[in-house]
């Protein structure tokens, strides 16, 4: 709608005291074009107001087109499911009475478990009795156990005291063992390499067996030559036998009155 453009107006306005009625001048009434201007404009917002719960109306509609859609849906898995729980509740009352069957299987085995829930609880009074009884034992054993701890403080400083000892004696035998060094020429057990010796100072006990092995290296030439001497003196005694029964030597020791052979 255009615009109506108005030539201004001139407004005569009466000075108080100079009407000859002495009354207030009337309001200048409306024109046309100015009624016409302001029903545009309320048409034009209940236009607005109208288009505006049109279109919340269409939300809330399709909203609830979709709902229901859903629902529908649901609907119809629902009644596949409800379709398919009837085949398998055709056969509930047979699988209620085989229960039941069961349960009644089950009953004359039940009976039996109030008189023994009695004697369980006839056993367990009879234990209680006895842990009050054990609980006594075990005050009186308190009171020993405190006698006895008091008296493992005692031997705890005597332990002390004897692994202090022992710790001297240890010192002292590792000293003793081998106080200073190995002999030379004895780096193997048993064994003594040529010009091995031990010094003056060198006694320890690891010594001993160093200082045998030393004079074993010394007697072993030795016992070696005595095995040949003995086998010398075999082969000497064999021929001194040889001469002694030789006839010669029989037929002179006969004239001096006869001497046996060994």
């Amino acid at each position: 709608m255009a615009a109506t453009t108005q030539a201004p107006r001139t407004r005569q306005y009466a000075v108080r005291g100079t009407s000859a009625t002495g009354a207030m001048p009337a309001p200048p009434a409306a024109t046309g074009d100015e009624g016409t201007a302001f029903f545009s404009r309320w048409l034009k917002v209940w236009i607005a107001l109208l288009s505006v719960v049109t279109l919340v109306v269409v939300v809330y509609l399709v909203a609830i087109t979709n709902s229901l859609a859903d629902i529908n849906g649901n609907l119809g898995v629902a009644d596949e499911a409800v379709a398919g729980a009837g085949g398998d509740t055709v056969t509930l009352p047979q699988q209620v009475a085989s229960i039941n069957e069961s349960l009644a299987a089950i009953d004359p085995a039940l009976q039996p478990i109030p008189g023994q829930a009695d004697a369980i609880i006839g056993a367990l009074t009879s234990i209680d009795g006895r842990l009050a009884e054990t609980d006594a034992s075990l005050i009186d054993t308190s009171g020993s156990l405190q006698t006895t701890s008091a008296q493992l403080v005692d031997t705890s400083g005597i332990l002390v005291t004897v692994l202090g000892r022992a710790g001297d004696i240890r010192n002292t035998l590792a000293l003793a063992d081998r106080p200073n060094g190995d002999c030379a020429g004895t780096s193997t057990p048993g064994e003594a390499a040529g010009g091995a010796n031990c010094g003056g100072d060198q006694l320890g006990v690891q010594n001993i067996h160093q200082r045998v092995a030393i004079a074993n290296s010394v007697l072993r030439p030795v016992q070696a030559d005595t095995a040949n001497i003995n086998t010398n003196l075999v082969s000497v005694n064999g021929n001194l036998n040889a001469i002694c029964r030789n006839g010669t030597v029989q037929t002179l020791a006969s004239l001096n009155g006869g001497v046996a052979c060994p």
